[in-house]
């Protein structure tokens, strides 16, 4: 089953009013803002039945329309797998809504195959340069905790290697045809993509054909600001378990690394963290930790041993009060205990049926979470005052143009929530 192709020229439109207002109310303009949250909380509902072993079907109510929840379970990363158990029958919905998530799950499917050709293909060459590789995140869990790999949503390809195999695996992406791009405020991320432009093909669901890049990481720790960075540091390779999933054989992170790094993944999103990465959460600690208290103390252990315990509690927090008892207490409040307590305020007030906050994007506000302490507190405001380039803070006249870009963002924002957007 196919959807209908949306008009290039309104997703463009769309799309420019979006990066002007940064409102998710200019992406879906006839969907109101409690609407949408009102389907994101069905969404959740749904999904915590069905991960509860409800006995039957999980009736998923129509009142809110196919449109509302087809565009929410879309940001939220849960169109597919919902389009998957209602083909399964673990969900029941009415005929337009069960369509409307048939389609979720077939781009789901192909674009999981999509990934998978082109991550072989990598994998492949890199594997004939002797470098040693480490798949991440979807590409990994998708295969291993989901009910089958087109159910989890996956945006890119994300790909460890060692810091001395770095320039290999930068001339094996250059050779297959891909270009990277450094985000300037994220300059230890480095996406390669395509060559050729790759359109936005849909506001509605994850189009098969959509954007994709390889994620290549030298590390698994984040950068909030300069001053504070996650300690997770680089796995040794006698510590990653082989895998034997793909055309050459990669290495996936054994627990209990997995689940710190999915958690601390999840977590640097703070105000757009999506409910698939909650469930994945759900998934991963089920399977591998139940209720056996030795594996989720040595999981304790090393949130405590790489101060990690900030950057896992907002998703853990989230992901438990989603399904209550699928992280251990015990570890929970150790981890707790050593989170700032403004942070802890923060995930508090938050809702795990509904964690996007996209009305509208609250930007900056997401790197500031993290700070502890008035000395990264200031660290904090000079990563603000000052932006870098390449890791270094940019001449003295870019940056009075940043900040007067940032500036007018700000105040755009404001008039669009003072109009009532």
């Amino acid at each position: 089953m196919l959807a209908a192709p949306e008009s290039r020229e309104e997703i463009d439109r769309r799309l420019a009013a979006f990066r002007r207002s940064s409102h998710a109310s200019d992406l879906w303009p006839d969907i109101p803002v409690e609407t949408f949250r009102a389907a994101e909380a069905e969404v959740a509902r749904v999904a915590t039945e069905v991960l509860r072993g409800a006995a039957g079907p999980v009736v998923l109510r129509s009142g809110l329309g196919a449109r509302a929840l087809g565009v929410a379970a879309f940001q939220d990363g849960m169109g597919a797998l919902l389009g998957f158990w209602c083909e399964t029958g673990r969900v029941a919905a009415e005929a337009d809504i069960a369509a409307t998530f048939a389609i979720h799950l077939e781009h789901g499917r192909r674009r999981m195959a999509r990934l998978r050709h082109e991550l072989e293909r990598v994998v492949a060459v890199l594997g004939g340069r002797g470098v040693e590789v480490w798949v991440l995140k979807g590409m990994h869990t998708a295969y291993r905790y989901f009910p089958e790999p087109g159910a989890r949503y996956c945006a890119d390809i994300d790909l460890l290697v060692r810091a001395e195999d770095e320039p290999a695996a930068r001339e094996v992406l250059t050779g297959l045809g891909l270009v990277e791009a450094r985000h300037p405020h994220n300059p230890r991320d480095s996406a390669w993509a395509p060559r050729s432009a790759q359109p936005v093909r849909s506001l509605s669901y994850d189009h098969a054909d959509g954007l994709w890049s390889v994620d290549l990481h030298t590390s698994l720790d984040r950068q909030p600001f300069e001053g504070l960075a996650t300690a997770l540091g680089a796995p040794e390779l006698s510590a990653g378990e082989v895998w034997n999933e793909y055309c050459q054989p990669v290495r996936v992170l054994a627990q209990p690394l997995l689940l710190a790094y999915l958690a601390l993944h999840a977590s640097s999103h703070f105000y757009s963290m999506m409910q698939v990465r909650l469930i994945e959460l759900v998934l991963v600690a089920r399977r591998d930790f139940g209720t056996d208290a030795a594996k989720w103390a040595a999981f304790g252990d090393l949130v405590v041993r790489t101060a990690s315990g900030r950057f896992v509690y907002p998703a853990l927090a989230l992901a438990e009060r989603l399904l209550p008892g699928t992280m251990d207490r015990g570890v929970l409040d150790r981890i707790a205990a050593a989170t700032p307590r403004r942070l802890r305020r923060l995930v508090k007030a938050m809702t795990p049926m509904s964690p996007l906050r996209i009305h509208p994007v609250p930007a900056m506000r997401e790197r500031f979470v993290w700070v502890g302490s008035p000395r990264e507190a200031l660290a904090a405001l000079w990563w603000l005052v000052w932006p870098r380039e390449d890791q270094r803070p940019v001449a003295s006249h870019r940056a009075v143009v940043a900040q007067w870009r940032r500036v007018r963002r700000g105040l755009r924002r404001m008039l669009f929530a003072s109009a009532g957007r």
